[in-house]
């Protein structure tokens, strides 16, 4: 008898974590563009947002962790070490209704519900246009080498003429309705 219940708890032990995995996989990662149909109303509806913050300093990067989202757990390390070298390149560094340490300032917006997924960085030029929304990175943490944020937080003065939506990248996100 204790031979069975052994196997059997060895079998538990194993078969939990997978099926903890295959929730993971089904709840949190996708591909942002399927969970966001409309880049432009995405980008637009950010846009208004920030110009409906008046005291926001710019250039700026905004992050977007809510607190309900479990991906912000994975993103935050990234997040703040994006916040940590775009300071030093002159950026001002605010959080939308978060309060976690090394995001930047702490700014309470209500946000429309076209936003749809977090986590979210947004990162805006001189005049307070949205350079680039989107995904901090492609890949489960929000943190692979080869995200287009570190290249546009090098410097202020040579972010893209035009928006970027960074939404064609399969990474961990939370829906929002």
């Amino acid at each position: 008898m204790k031979s069975l219940s052994a196997w059997l708890l060895a079998l538990a032990l194993v078969v939990s974590p997978l099926g903890a995995g295959l929730w993971f996989n089904q709840a949190y990662l996708g591909w942002l563009n399927e969970s966001i149909p409309d880049a432009n109303a995405y980008a637009a509806a950010w846009q208004e947002t920030v110009d409906g913050q008046q005291q926001l300093r710019h250039p700026a990067v905004i992050h977007w962790l809510p607190s309900a989202c479990l991906c912000r757990l994975l993103t935050l390390p990234h997040a703040v070490q994006i916040s940590a070298e775009a300071a030093e390149n002159g950026f001002n560094i605010y959080q939308f209704n978060g309060a976690d340490r090394g995001l930047g300032e702490i700014r309470s917006v209500l946000l429309e519900p076209v936003l749809g997924a977090s986590p979210t960085i947004l990162i805006t030029d001189t005049s307070g246009q949205v350079r680039y929304v989107g995904a901090y990175s492609d890949g489960i943490r929000c943190a692979s080498g080869d995200s287009l944020v570190n290249s546009f937080i090098a410097d202020p003065q040579a972010l893209p003429q035009h928006r970027v939506v960074g939404l064609n990248v399969q990474t961990c996100r939370c829906l929002t309705p």
